[in-house]
C-alpha cells in the first residue's frame, strides 16, 4: 500500500488514503469538534471575559464567513506531530510539521477554488465525520460532500471521504474546492507540511512549540 500510494503521489500529486485512522478514532474527533464548539457557544454567550478566541477557535475566517475553525489546538498538533512519519511514507518525501487547522462546516457553506500558502507545502484533508440525516436519501443515497482537485493535467477529479479516510495533496500547487453543502455539519482537520530542508521548511508555521496560535511566532 505504501509503495503503491508514494508512487501515485508522485505521479500525480495528490492521493487518497483511506482509513488513515480508524473508525472509532475518527469518531472520536468528531466529537471532540462538536463539543468544542459547544463550549465556545457558551462561553460567548454566557462566560465572555474567559473566551480567547485564538486558544478555543471562533467562527468566520474569511474563507468560511460564519463556520467554526481553530489554529493550531493543541490536540490536533499533536495528530499533526503524530502523523509525520506515515506522511513521509506515503509521500517519499522529507517533512516537517507546519500546522493543524479544523472546521466544522454547517448547511450552505461553499470551499472556494483555492490553493494555500507556504506552509502548507503538502496539505491533509482528513475526514473526522458528518451529520447528513437532513439529505434526501432518495436523491442523494450516499452522500459524502466531495472535495474537487485540479490535477497537472487540467483536470478535474471528485474525491469522496469516509470518516477516517485522508487527501494528501501539494497544496500550493494543486486548486481544491468543494461546491455547496447540504448536509447538516461536517467535521474535517488539515495537517499541513513543509519540506524539510526545501524552499519554505516553516517548522510549526514558525512557532516556537506545538498548540499555541499562530501569533507567538518566533522573534514577535
Amino acid at each position: 500500500m505504501i509503495i503503491e500510494a508514494q508512487k501515485y503521489f508522485q505521479d500525480n500529486d495528490y492521493v487518497v488514503i483511506r482509513n488513515f485512522v480508524d473508525e472509532n478514532t475518527a469518531f472520536l474527533f468528531y466529537r471532540y469538534v462538536i463539543n468544542k464548539v459547544k463550549r465556545v457557544n457558551f462561553l460567548s454567550q454566557y462566560a465572555k471575559e474567559d473566551f480567547r478566541p485564538e486558544w478555543d477557535g471562533t467562527f468566520g475566517d474569511g474563507q468560511i464567513n460564519r463556520s467554526y475553525y481553530c489554529y493550531g489546538d493543541v490536540l490536533m498538533d499533536t495528530l499533526l506531530e503524530s502523523s509525520l512519519s506515515m506522511l513521509n511514507d506515503f509521500t517519499g518525501l522529507d517533512l516537517v510539521p507546519t500546522y493543524s487547522y479544523y472546521r466544522l462546516y454547517e448547511h450552505g457553506d461553499v470551499l472556494e477554488k483555492h490553493i494555500d500558502r507556504d506552509s502548507c507545502e503538502v496539505s491533509t484533508t482528513l475526514c473526522l465525520g458528518y451529520n447528513v440525516n437532513n439529505v434526501n436519501k432518495n436523491k442523494y443515497p450516499n452522500y459524502k460532500w466531495p472535495m474537487f482537485v485540479e490535477t497537472k493535467a487540467k483536470e478535474t477529479v471528485s474525491v469522496d471521504l469516509n470518516p477516517g479516510d485522508m487527501l494528501i495533496y501539494k497544496g500550493c500547487e494543486i486548486p481544491h474546492w468543494r461546491e455547496k453543502y447540504i448536509g447538516l455539519n461536517h467535521a474535517q482537520v488539515f495537517l499541513h507540511y513543509n519540506q524539510k530542508d526545501g524552499k519554505f521548511n516553516n517548522i510549526y508555521d514558525g512557532r516556537p512549540i506545538l498548540g499555541i496560535p499562530k501569533r507567538f511566532t518566533k522573534g514577535d
